[in-house]
């Protein structure tokens, strides 16, 4: 099946690995892409700041155009909005969509650097073994070598702002994958793209999934399964799958098995419209895990069931900075992936809920490695302040109040 996206194009013939360059907001011929795809630019080229900035030169003024651009399409287009937003909940939404706004005003019309894009690497662990490739020659080392078992599922393991692929949390989460020796693991490092100013690293998640969904269409042709992938994305990486999810089914007309979303990062994200962020419809199952909610983490749901640790945050136990609350999701899923099914969520509507042990249903739900397929919901639990995390049924109560001062500090870590 060829997405109409490139039905009219000259490249509809072309391999995947042709049509890198090519973005999904216009064909080759100049034709407009496909509604799913579409977002609104909010740079100088709209009509609506093109109008005003005549009068209007202040990029500040600018500024308050594309927001109100943006309110308005979220407005009227966003469909997710479950329960009124607190106020700490409704100023966390308006930065975020003052950061959508800064980066369109930035690099609405920004091509992405041809050195930066290069400079991507796929990481393999295979056993004792790691291999790296460019990504541009991934493809062929991966198939002419036999070194990606298309009969294995194929986990990719994506890193977060100002990160990389070898940096301790995403590598913890590929060797535990890869103990297992059932897997192909796969970790995406795009430092370059990912590790400059914040604004410039949400401008490029979009490219990098595209990348990656370009990979990942050709490793289909060779025999991979879709279903078979599955996307692990930490922060920001989270988006990145998103985004690879989206242009994977406009490359091929179908989902790819799994996106798991490791605490999404939220700042530019939260309450995007779903056609701008990692979002249920982005594979067959989506799975996401909240740990630092309001700081860095996205607030609401995105996936087929999510699950809020602790509520989801913005603090974890035993962590004193947002970057531990917020790396927090990746190493509950490290663990789960060890230690199958001893992080456990019940279904409740919100936190307070849980707390007042009042939660309706009674549903449980396996947080991470054993996570069913067809859960759909939010879910809510209690984790320890320390490794190991998971406290089995345990962690589906409420923490008993500490009697005294002593108690409560004699839990804060060492270090």
């Amino acid at each position: 099946m060829i997405p109409d996206l490139l039905r009219d194009s000259p490249l509809h013939n072309a391999p995947v690995t042709q049509i890198v360059g090519l973005s999904l907001e216009s064909t080759a011929g100049g034709a407009p892409a496909t509604a799913a795809l579409r977002r609104p630019q909010c740079a100088l080229s709209d009509p609506a700041a093109q109008s005003s900035s005549a009068s209007m030169h202040s990029p500040w003024a600018t500024l308050i155009i594309c927001l109100v651009i943006r309110g308005r399409w979220a407005s009227a287009n966003h469909t997710d909005l479950y329960e009124p937003l607190t106020f700490a909940e409704n100023l966390y939404v308006k930065l975020s969509s003052a950061c959508r706004a800064i980066v369109d005003i930035q690099y609405g019309t920004t091509r992405p650097r041809d050195d930066v894009m290069k400079s991507m690497q796929i990481f393999q662990l295979d056993g004792g073994t790691m291999r790296n490739f460019n990504i541009d020659e991934a493809l062929a080392a991966l198939t002419s070598s036999a070194l990606l078992d298309i009969r294995r599922q194929t986990k990719v393991i994506v890193h977060g702002f100002n990160d990389n692929a070898r940096s301790v949390i995403p590598l913890e989460l590929a060797s535990a994958y890869n103990d297992k020796a059932m897997f192909n693991v796969l970790m995406l490092d795009a430092e370059a793209a990912l590790g400059r100013r914040y604004a410039s690293a949400v401008y490029y998640t979009r490219i990098v999934g595209r990348r990656l969904a370009n990979l990942l269409a050709n490793l289909e042709g060779h025999g991979a399964n879709a279903e078979d992938f599955h996307l692990l994305g930490i922060s920001l990486g989270a988006h990145v799958a998103g985004w690879a999810g989206k242009y994977f089914r406009q490359y091929k007309g179908r989902r790819i098995g799994r996106i798991t979303g490791l605490d999404p990062a939220g700042p530019c994200f939260t309450y995007a419209h779903s056609e701008l962020r990692l979002d249920r419809r982005d594979a067959l199952y989506v799975d996401v895990v909240h740990s630092n909610r309001l700081v860095q983490g996205a607030i609401e749901p995105l996936g087929h069931s999510d699950f809020y640790v602790n509520g989801g945050g913005p603090h974890q136990p035993g962590c004193f900075t947002p970057a531990c609350s917020h790396l927090r999701a990746a190493q509950l899923y490290t663990e789960s992936v060890r230690s199958p099914k001893t992080l456990v969520g019940v279904k409740c509507d919100n936190w307070e809920q849980f707390l007042r042990k009042a939660c309706p249903s009674g549903h449980l739900a396996v947080l991470g490695y054993g996570s069913s397929t067809v859960t759909r919901g939010r879910y809510y639990l209690r984790t320890a302040h320390e490794p190991p995390y998971g406290l089995g049924t345990a962690g589906l109560r409420p923490a008993p109040r500490p009697d005294t001062f002593m108690s409560m500090i004699s839990h804060l870590p060492y270090a």
